[in-house]
């Protein structure tokens, strides 16, 4: 093959060898220097993520750097062999080490940019360099579109700005994976902000808070739940009906483990409850669908009543003449409502009225965990719900679960924020895939209405997602989380997973991400699985992640039109979750007041972090 002259200074190798979307790329020998000027502009040859040109023809195949040097080498290549298909001069050798791997990632015609590729290159074809000018085309494609939001500038290029597409946000699902303090708060405030600045007016995003930081950046523009006894202005009290959960999740809540035969007659009770108490709903459902993890509200009071009046009752009777007639009147009649037991009569130890129960279940133990859990004042917003959906004994509710939904994500602003930084960690992942499911089951049943998720899509961020849909578990948000990834694209809801181990997150979830937005990650086991994850076979880019700077992020996948190496700006209200003012903080002439500790330990007790002196007394 006869070598050209070639006075293109973007040029700058020749591809030898072509695997799938990978291109092994052979530098040319005659270039003087890694830093080229080209158009008054310099440019770096080999960095690992720049961009490079293949021309075949009329059309421009893109592809990003992901390795350099002698590694970059295809396998088992000699030097022989390749200079003698590249080069006609045999005297000429390339060294060994000027070599770089290259990633085939879309195409363009004119000024027209698509991803993915529709032809590939072969041997010989030259590569050059991508300059400003090319990078303008290709993000000013997504630019120009409807959905388009900025978060910050391309890294390494002059002031081409960073828009993330919308729609692959929201329909495709994504991951932020990044280390604690590298930027991960900051970059969902910033995504946050530029959902509500008013260019998506019918915008619905649902963020799940474990550590309650997003409310001090975004409450005016967001609508926030919490669980404390003492709210913030503009703040709601977040209620989760105990009645929505799955008979499974209320019995581990209330009851803990349970004998199968045990398990079963309970489930059957209440079965009975609810198909009782649905006839008195608004609009009854048909007694065919209903089960014991129907959303139909029943009275967990009179069930713990029931249950413990089982345990206690005595008989005049023994054996199989136990009847309902032969049970004593109880001496002191108990109050559902209160939950306070009948007391009857002691069984006699010998063989003589009143004979105990011969049926009775023994399971006062857990009636017992079961009445101090409705007793707790933590679990209040399960239990006792406000604003009328707390059932009467009757199972009868003033207001039901459309009043719910429509309180959480139906209101005219683009964001809720469910701060469940109050949930005892006991039930966190219970509750949180709770309310995701009465959502997502509630938007799905809309799907034909204004309202479903396809007439007005919603995205759910999990922030701390390895806390819910962890390797190996199997809970109620496992469960929905799962079902949201595998399904949630047809019916209109996405998924953010957000999360400082990738790791510990369940493979399954993360492979349905089609965008994977990567910060600053040290750990080796989080970018090994991070690596197996993003798309595009990109894998090689996940090397660069622990020498990113604060705020620098890799975004992969449906979110750009390309992967790119993203300078976050800087959210406009910081969340309470960022780092603090080090070492302005320590350098503080005067130490606070000693006495402060008395208002904390109240502030403990009250479950509050109020600041007001009224916690005080």
């Amino acid at each position: 093959m006869i070598k050209m002259p070639i006075a293109d200074p973007t040029y700058i190798g020749q591809v030898a060898s072509v695997t799938g979307a990978i291109v092994r790329v052979r530098l040319r020998e005659d270039m003087p220097s890694t830093l080229v000027m080209i158009g008054g502009e310099s440019y770096r040859v080999g960095q690992i993520g720049g961009y490079f040109r293949i021309p075949l023809g009329y059309a421009n195949l893109y592809a990003v750097c992901t390795q350099i040097g002698a590694d970059a080498a295809p396998h088992g290549s000699t030097e022989e062999i390749y200079t003698g298909v590249l080069e006609a001069d045999v005297q000429k050798r390339l060294s060994g080490f000027r070599w770089m791997t290259i990633v085939l990632f879309g195409e363009g015609l004119g000024k027209e940019f698509e991803r993915g590729v529709g032809q590939y290159p072969t041997v010989g074809d030259e590569v050059h360099l991508v300059t400003n000018d090319d990078l303008k085309i290709i993000y000013g494609c997504s630019k120009g579109k409807k959905g388009a939001i900025s978060v910050g500038q391309i890294a390494s290029t002059s002031g081409i700005s960073a828009d993330i597409n919308i729609a692959g946000l929201v329909s495709r699902h994504s991951a932020v994976v990044g280390s604690t303090g590298a930027g991960k708060s900051n970059l969902i405030t910033v995504l946050m902000e530029a959902v509500s600045d008013g260019s998506l007016p019918n915008a619905r995003t649902v963020i799940i808070d474990p550590h309650g930081e997003y409310a001090s950046a975004l409450g005016e523009r967001a609508r926030v739940f919490r669980i404390r006894p003492n709210l913030e202005a503009g703040e709601r009290p977040l209620w989760v009906p105990f009645w929505a959960l799955p008979f499974s999740e209320l019995q581990e809540l209330t009851l803990g483990g349970l004998q199968p035969n045990h398990e079963a007659t309970i489930r059957d009770l209440v079965h009975d409850m609810k198909l009782t108490a649905a006839a008195s709903l608004a609009n009854p459902p048909p007694e065919g669908t209903i089960t014991a993890d129907s959303p139909v509200p029943f009275s967990i009071k009179k069930l713990w009543y029931e249950l413990d009046k089982f345990e206690r009752v005595t008989f005049r009777a023994s054996g199989n003449q136990q009847t309902d007639e032969q049970a004593h009147d109880p001496e002191e009649v108990g109050d559902a409502s209160a939950l306070k037991s009948d007391r009857y009569p002691a069984a006699n130890s010998y063989n003589q009225a009143p004979f105990k129960n011969q049926r009775k279940r023994n399971i006062e133990r857990h009636l017992e965990l079961m009445r101090s859990r409705l007793r707790d004042t933590r679990f209040s917003f399960l239990f006792k719900p406000g604003d009328g959906y707390e059932p009467n004994l009757e199972g009868g509710i003033e207001r039901d679960l459309d009043n719910l939904v429509k309180d959480w994500v139906g209101h005219d602003k683009p964001i809720t924020i469910f701060d469940v930084s109050g949930l005892p960690s006991e039930v966190l992942q219970i509750i949180v895939g709770t309310m995701l499911r009465v959502v997502y089951d509630m938007l799905f049943w809309a799907q034909d209405l204004p309202i479903g998720g396809r007439q007005q899509p919603l995205l759910v961020v999990l922030d701390e997602a390895h806390r819910f849909v962890p390797e190996g578990s199997e809970t109620s948000a496992h469960r929905t989380l799962s079902m949201i990834a595998k399904e949630g694209r047809k019916y209109g809801t996405g998924l953010m997973l957000v999360t400082q181990r990738p790791s510990e997150i369940d493979s399954s979830v993360l492979s349905q991400c089609g965008s994977m937005i990567a910060l600053r990650l040290t750990n080796s086991s989080d970018r090994s699985k991070v690596s197996a994850a993003v798309p595009d076979d990109l894998g090689g880019l996940v090397d660069q992640l622990p020498s990113m700077r604060t705020g620098e992020g890799i975004f992969l996948g449906e979110v750009m039109p390309i992967p790119s190496r993203v300078r976050v700006r800087k959210a406009r209200q910081k969340p309470v979750g960022d780092d603090p003012k080090m070492p302005d903080v320590w350098q503080k002439a005067e130490r606070p007041d000693s006495s402060l500790y008395s208002r904390a330990l109240n502030n403990w007790r009250a479950q509050s972090s109020s600041t007001d002196t009224d916690n005080e007394n």
